[in-house]
């Protein structure tokens, strides 16, 4: 959440401390002319112009009332001048009033309110007063302080006493009171320290620099520059300083201060160097004269010892997630080069780093998510990800995906929960931070469920990602139709498909409408939030790669008349199940719970449909929202909404009245996407057949270097319920810690423990660095972010760091439990207890390595340790679920199972073992069993294993219809 100012400033100035000897930045001489500039024309504006006007005209207070002689009294020239001298008088007051406006908006730290035709008067008060403030704080303005940006910061060795208090963290075992935060930089030192004596590199004595990190709002306050200054500097003017020290400089979560007005929680501020209060933390930092901290890292890390295979892949991978697309190929990123070349000296060069995606930029970021989710649900759960499914990702706007996707099942669910109908939505504009929705109501809606706000007097419902932070909602998709068509102003456009009043036509160019209809396509089967819409192709070249996308929703016929026909069953079909359940209209139904029964059916066609045909279509779709839709290529003269696109693809909505970039997506494009679809489809049948016969045994025998690395770390891990920290990764991501920490830096905290957890061999500096901050980061940043990991964490008995450098490596203690390290361990020395297999296996929270925060963590995806997890799962939830059954305890056995379907739940091979246990005898059984299984697979229910359907067919040999 960014933070403005929320209250009125007390201005102050206060005399200059030692710090004035510091070198003035660039540009403030032409400051103070400025500014000087500006307080001249004030002064001839505000005192020149009244003054010229009584001199040379006289008071414009008349000394006696006027009479009726003045209507008829001839016009002079004195009379024409007064009269001008009237009209002056009005603009200066004018303009004084926008300057009054100006100056109290500059003052309270806000933007000012629009003065009634203030128009250039107050444009010409504001550049004026912006004058006289620049000049103020050139007055107060310092130089950059030792440490700024450039200046690479080793380690953090000292921190006020009253900044430990604030932070929660314990002192030492002798009473000292350094605190885990001394100790963690004396890690980061030792690791700088080390790097240094590798390179040889010279260093220059240590210098101190000051840090301060943005607290969240508390209230209603919000952190500002202005207050920041004026708690820590004693003159809230130098806020100036403080946006000079830090203007541009990468902050944590990958945002960099380009606005005084607009900070985030979490940011680390450089401080000036009499910077003072308890939340200063002070940092000492080291300035090669000849390397960087980088390049010697990066020898270090080269040279100072043989990298682990798995901890080299993560920074390749990384690498490629840096990467931009330029020309239609992911480009490794200049931020991480030295380092990933560095951490792959002993393996293989990534593939991914090459990957071409041609001409799929056009789609754009969503479409490149959607096609990523296509890729990685034929994978399957045993499947390793491939560089084509890594370079979607990183092309694509999975974040805007996931958004859009829990905005509106979250609203959805409310709705429901509120007893009030799902209205109709006619545009949808998304962008990174909210999902804006314009209504198509007539009457009034009510309000929306919370937290999504209403605006426009009720008619734009909107809600923020920091309002849905931590709420997964369940249920179905409102409008399962909805497409994204353009971009514009930064915001996606989207339009639901259900709610057009008849055919929809894309027309202009017939090549660029037809690549904007194959987006659409796309869209509608590879999303989330479209839950299995099913659409119907007519007449165009190449169907089969769509097919491919999505087996079993993508229907190809040969005439418009099929199509016809499939409808009309479609709509029959419709107009009995809402009879049944008794509800009015589709949007109803999904809110009863048919959602899967009622999901959309769109038709499209690559022409023109025949006047016949298209009163047809019109029959069929245009009554309201019936679960049917139609869109073809050429402008139609039937269609209702008539899209137009360009040669140089702007695309035209027409009645919608917004225009924007046109989504497009070629033939040749898609095809190249469906080879990949095909060829992880096989792999991910290999892989599943391998993972089903495999023991706990074998399980472990497929982990890097047979998983022996990883059971010695394993083996003094302290107990669940010993452990003075803990990092749970058989479910979403979780790190207990005995320590405090910001809020707003949980989430960057998180995944640095949950990246050493996965390397117990420890991380080096230089791949934490690319894992974490891929586009690159400030050396002072990382070293800070690492003392708040240590200080979080916390100690053993014995004072020892939990997180701690060892060796050049950051490490955890044995005193952290880490499940995943759990599993291993019962998979190499207890498989065969089935007890504690399963009291390991109900402790599961969720899908295992799941819930990570949207933008972050993408190498976890690519980790093979998410991959090992599963195997893992499934060998020994089978092996002890076979005991359970063997034993007659069938309830266990069933626990089990579920249990680890908690975990993994694709793995049709444990919904197997499920079906068999409990539906052996009882067909009812079974199908319960199987359509749980159909829920579950989400977008797969259609792709089910030839074991899986041969199964179902014995069991429930009449095959009825499973949800």
């Amino acid at each position: 959440m960014s933070t403005t100012a929320p209250h009125r400033p007390t201005p102050g100035y206060r005399p200059r401390s030692a710090a004035d000897h510091l070198p003035r930045p660039a540009g403030e001489g032409r400051s103070v002319g400025r500014g000087l500039l500006a307080t001249l024309g004030l002064l001839l504006l505000v005192v020149g112009v009244p003054a010229a006007l009584v001199s040379l005209v006289g008071n414009p207070l008349p000394s006696s009332l006027p009479d009726r002689s003045w209507l008829t009294a001839p016009i002079t020239a004195d009379a024409l001048i007064s009269i001008f001298a009237v009209l002056v008088w009005v603009v200066w007051a004018h303009f004084v009033l926008c300057l009054v406006a100006e100056v109290r908006a500059a003052r309270a730290g806000r933007m000012p309110g629009l003065v009634p035709a203030g128009g250039g008067s107050q444009l010409l008060a504001r550049r004026l007063v912006a004058g006289v403030l620049l000049l103020a704080g050139s007055a107060t303005m310092t130089g950059h302080a030792p440490g700024q940006e450039g200046v690479p910061v080793a380690a953090v060795v000292s921190t006020d006493a009253g900044a430990a208090a604030h932070s929660g963290g314990p002192a030492l075992a002798n009473g000292s009171d350094a605190g885990p935060v001394a100790r963690a930089a004396d890690g980061v030192e030792a690791l700088t320290a080390g790097a240094a004596a590798a390179a040889t590199a010279e260093r220059q004595q240590p210098t101190v620099t000051k840090f301060y990190e943005v607290n969240p709002p508390s209230g209603r306050h919000h952190d500002t520059l202005w207050d920041i200054a004026d708690r820590t500097l004693g003159d809230p003017f130098r806020y100036k300083e403080i946006f000079e020290l830090n203007k541009d400089r990468v902050q944590p979560d990958g945002r960099r201060l380009i606005d005084a007005d607009l900070i985030q929680p979490g940011w680390q501020l450089v401080m000036p160097a009499d910077a003072t209060g308890p939340d200063i933390a002070s940092v000492r930092t080291h300035t090669p004269l000849t390397r960087s901290t980088t390049e010697v890292a990066t020898d270090a890390l080269a040279g100072g010892g043989r990298v682990g295979a798995a901890e080299a892949g993560a920074a390749r991978t990384d690498g490629v997630r840096a990467g931009h697309l330029q020309g239609g190929a992911v480009v490794d990123g200049a931020g991480t080069a030295e380092a990933s070349d560095a951490a792959s000296r002993d393996v293989a060069p990534p593939t991914g780093s090459s990957v071409d995606l041609g001409e799929l930029a056009l789609g754009g970021g969503m479409v490149l998510a959607g096609l990523a989710l296509a890729l990685g649900s034929r994978r399957g759960p045993y499947g390793t990800p491939g560089a084509e499914e890594q370079a979607l990702r990183l092309a694509g706007d999975p974040g805007r995906a996931d958004l859009l996707d829990r905005a509106l099942r979250h609203l959805a669910a409310g709705r429901r929960q509120q007893a009030l109908p799902l209205p109709d939505a006619a545009v949808v504009y998304l962008d990174d931070d909210q999902v804006i929705v314009h209504l198509a109501v007539a009457d009034d809606p009510g309000l929306p469920p919370a937290p999504w706000r209403t605006t426009e007097g009720g008619r734009v419902w909107s809600v923020s990602s920091g309002d849905l932070v931590g709420q997964q909602p369940t249920g179905g998709a409102p409008w399962p139709g909805l497409v994204a068509l353009a971009r514009t102003h930064g915001y996606e456009v989207l339009v639901d498909l259900e709610h057009a009043p008849g055919l929809v036509s894309v027309g202009g160019s017939a090549e660029v409408a037809r690549e904007v209809v194959l987006s659409m396509v796309v869209d509608l089967v590879t999303h989330p939030w479209s839950d299995s819409v099913d659409v119907t192709l007519v007449g165009f070249a190449g169907q089969e790669a769509l097919a491919e996308l999505a087996p079993g929703r993508v229907r190809t016929v040969v005439s418009i008349d099929e199509a016809l026909a499939g409808a009309r069953r479609d709509a029959e079909r419709r107009t009995a199940l809402l009879r049944g359940l008794g509800v009015d209209g589709v949007l109803a139904g999904r809110l009863a719970g048919s959602g899967r029964e009622l999901r959309p059916h769109v038709l499209v066609l690559s022409g023109d449909p025949s006047p016949e045909q298209a009163q047809q279509l019109t029959d069929l779709t245009g009554g309201g929202r019936s679960g049917l839709a139609a869109v073809c290529v050429g402008q139609s003269l039937a269609a209702r909404w008539r899209f137009g696109v360009d040669q140089g693809g702007t695309l035209d909505l027409g009645v919608l009245g917004v225009s924007g970039t046109a989504r497009r997506l070629r033939h040749e494009d898609l095809a190249l996407v469906a080879g990949w679809v095909r060829s992880a489809a096989a792999d991910a049948a290999e892989a599943t057949s391998a993972a089903a016969a495999l023991d706990p045994a074998g399980a472990l025998r497929t982990l890097p270097d047979e998983g022996r690395g990883l059971a010695a770390a394993a083996q003094p891990m302290a107990a669940p319920g010993t452990a003075r920290a803990s990092v749970g990764l058989l479910g979403p991501v979780l790190v207990s810690a005995q320590g405090t920490l910001n809020p707003a830096r949980e989430q960057l905290l998180t995944e640095l423990v949950t990246l050493v957890a996965l390397h117990p061999e420890g991380v080096h500096d230089a791949v934490l660095r690319v894992s974490l901050w891929p586009r690159g980061v400030e050396d002072d940043v990382v070293t800070a972010t690492l003392a708040a990991a240590v200080q979080w964490l916390g100690t053993d008995a014995d004072g020892t760091p939990l997180l701690d450098n060892r060796a050049g490596r950051w490490q955890l203690s044995p005193q952290v439990h880490v499940d995943w390290l759990e599993l291993v361990a019962v998979a190499g020395d207890a498989a065969d207890d089935r007890h504690r297999v399963t009291d390991l296996l109900t402790r599961a929270r969720g899908e295992a390595f799941s819930g990570t925060p949207v933008g972050r963590y993408t190498w976890l995806a690519f980790h093979q340790a998410a991959r090992d997890a599963r195997v893992l799962v499934t060998a020994v939830a089978r092996r002890a679920a076979a005991a359970h059954a063997s034993a007659q305890d069938a309830p266990l056995a069933e626990r089990t199972l579920r249990s680890a379907l908690q975990l993994v739940p694709r793995s049709q091979a444990l919904w197997r073992d499920l079906v068999r246990l409990t539906g052996g005898g009882d067909p009812g059984a079974a199908g319960a069993v199987v359509a749980e299984l159909h829920r579950a697979l989400g977008h797969d229910r259609d792709g089910l294993e030839p074991e899986t359907v041969a199964l179902v067919e014995h069991l429930l040999p009449d095959g009825r219809e499973l949800g």
